[in-house]
């Protein structure tokens, strides 16, 4: 990786933070419509009605999540070599929320 400016590595960690965003929204809307629905059937219909039909099987969106968060701590791991106290302290952050986003969709998995 020695060709990686300190530049790159900025923009690898807001690439970071940016996938990181993917799990987020996805369990954010989950929130926002589980608080919409009386049974769980209309829960999940409704759900499932944001994504396009490729995401709507059982575990597409939850493998998504753990795509994005797999990819929001290679990134930020890479970066981890910006010389800054506060992107190292931003990449530091990201890695554990992702880590701890990563092992909720696997167990949402169970």
């Amino acid at each position: 990786m020695k060709g990686l400016t300190q530049n790159k590595l900025k923009v690898l960690t807001l690439l970071s933070f940016i996938c990181l965003m993917v799990p987020f929204s996805i369990y954010g809307l989950w929130i926002y419509v589980f608080n919409l629905g009386t049974t769980q059937t209309e829960r999940v219909s409704a759900f499932k009605g944001y994504f396009p039909d490729f995401l709507t099987d059982r575990w597409s969106s939850t493998l998504l999540g753990i795509a994005f968060c797999f990819l929001a701590i290679i990134f930020s791991s890479i970066s981890l070599k910006l010389s800054g106290k506060l992107w190292k302290a931003l990449n530091i952050l990201i890695i554990i929320v992702s880590s701890l986003m990563l092992f909720l969709n696997l167990f949402s998995m169970m």
